[in-house]
């Protein structure tokens, strides 16, 4: 076969890009190792991939993409497909030995709300539903998928590329193209076949993770009501969304699902070997501290085994080069705290296409790309880096939050076109970016000396001011803002490319 682009994946961020450019008229193929549906986590999504989702599908004209982007419209335009509802952000720091207490001013919780309505707010993704769907419309738009494919070549040629593989039956097939985009993930497929170096040992965060899907989990706010604290359902309901339990040296997500299924994961810095041999019994191990966790599993029973991932951090030294990018959760990844994963990979796919599809290829612009991917993993890094530094210290912690939250609402207002483009989460705006540096470094410090912390928290909050939009350094507000993403409808008037 010949190709315009080869792209080596189908995942979500794969079949988008697939369907956008064979939309256009490019001759697409995809290449798939495994076959759909199949098990992934990254399923969070936030107000940064719903305003692009919907950007996307109105540049491109993707009326079946639309629905995707608000768990209003996704419920009526696909019950079928595994779907969660996400309000915002929950946070509930546990002590070990004790059953979890708060106070009144919430010293021990936080909510952050990203959107005014259920019917506008954010979703979590089954992504084995998700990824089939978006696969087969990329197919339905004129794309070539193989599924199945065991890669025996990827080479750079004179005029382009050639991948060979053979598919299930043992039969070897062959594309060129003068294009090849990376999809696949944890993969890396063509990291290796370039001989690329690796960043890891420069990423601050090494966290693990153990983890998979359960049902018969309860409702923490029932059990929250129960003990008659109702204080989890203002200004949303603390189960809607991505629910962090912060643990003694870690933390665990919580995401439901509609049908009794929640994904769930301990994610901590000393997840090793132990782990990896006995997943169950370290799970049931590292949640036997914390009674009312204990409480809300009691019941739960596993849809899949858990698995585990030592260090989730990782990074390419490069994400593009003559005639090839990574999108960019293949080029690096840090760690789920902050729901990263869905926004970064969609903000890779709208520029990808958009080079791809510009009028004259732009070889500066392409390599401008993958610096730019670069810096915003090791940004990633640096956020979710000093929030894991003060996972201990619930004060820090939370505002080590307040800054991943500043910079995510400068950069919906860029993709929402409030505001010039900052880059993702706000990596290319020079100000608020060093003032969020500065402020990483102060938390830091006050997480090594204790006494330092209400000064440096003042003096962050201060510092911070000018960019505070949602009145996130607001003390009277007592950890419960009913925040609102920029308005998802400015990103759906946007003229065609």
């Amino acid at each position: 076969m010949n190709a315009d682009v080869v792209i080596l994946g189908s995942g979500f961020a794969g079949s988008l890009l697939a369907m956008i450019l064979a939309r256009h008229g490019l001759r697409v193929v995809i290449l798939d190792r495994d076959r759909h549906p199949r098990f992934a986590i990254g399923e969070s999504s936030t107000p940064i991939a719903d305003l692009t989702l919907a950007r996307l599908a109105a540049r491109h004209d993707l009326p079946e993409v639309t629905p995707l982007a608000r768990w209003g419209t996704w419920r009526h335009a696909y019950p079928e497909i595994g779907c969660g509802l996400k309000r915002g952000f929950s946070y509930f720091r546990h002590v070990p030995g004790e059953p979890f207490a708060d106070t009144p001013d919430h010293a021990a919780s936080l909510l952050v709300a990203a959107s005014a309505t259920d019917a506008d707010a954010d979703t979590h993704w089954l992504r084995a539903d998700v990824d089939a769907l978006l696969f087969r419309q990329a197919l339905g738009r004129g794309a070539v998928g193989r599924e199945g494919c065991t890669i025996t070549a990827v080479e750079r040629e004179a005029a382009g590329w050639r991948v060979a593989w053979t598919n299930e039956r043992g039969a070897a097939e062959l594309v060129t193209s003068p294009f090849v985009v990376d999809a696949t993930g944890t993969g890396g497929l063509l990291g290796g076949a370039l001989r690329l170096g690796r960043l890891d040992d420069v990423l601050s965060n090494r966290t693990g993770a153990i983890f998979t899907h359960l049902a018969g989990v309860a409702s923490w706010d029932a059990e929250r009501e129960e003990a008659g604290d109702a204080s989890t359902t203002t200004p949303f309901r603390s189960d809607d969304a991505a629910q962090h339990h912060v643990l003694r040296g870690g933390w665990m997500w919580m995401l439901r699902f509609a049908g009794d299924r929640c994904s769930v994961g301990i994610v901590a810095a000393d997840v090793g070997s132990v782990d990896v041999a006995d997943p169950d019994g370290s799970w049931q191990r590292r949640l036997a501290p914390y009674p009312s966790l204990v409480r809300l599993f009691a019941a739960a029973r596993p849809l899949r085994r858990f698995a585990t991932i030592p260090r989730l951090s990782r990074l390419w030294e490069r994400a593009s080069g003559p005639g090839w990018a990574f999108l960019p959760t293949t080029a690096g990844f840090i760690d789920p705290l902050h729901s990263t994963g869905i926004a970064h990979s969609l903000q890779g796919v709208a520029r990808v296409a958009d080079m791809l599809l510009a009028p004259r290829f732009d070889e500066t612009a392409w390599l401008a790309y993958g610096r730019d991917v670069v810096d915003e993993v090791r940004w990633i890094d640096r956020l979710v880096a000093t929030a894991t530094a003060a996972i201990d210290d619930f004060p820090l912690f939370t505002l080590a939050c307040h800054l991943y939250f500043v910079a995510t609402i400068a950069c919906e207002r860029g993709v929402a076109g409030l505001d010039p483009d900052v880059g993702f989460l706000a990596a290319r705006d020079q100000p608020l970016r060093a003032a969020l540096e500065s402020a990483c470094v102060d938390l830091g410090r006050a997480a090594s000396d204790p006494s330092m912390r209400d000064a440096t928290c003042a003096a962050i909050r201060d510092r911070l001011e000018p960019w505070d939009r949602a009145g996130l350094f607001n003390r009277d507000a007592r950890n419960r803002f009913a925040h609102t993403a920029a308005p998802k409808e400015a990103a759906v008037t946007v003229a065609g490319p």
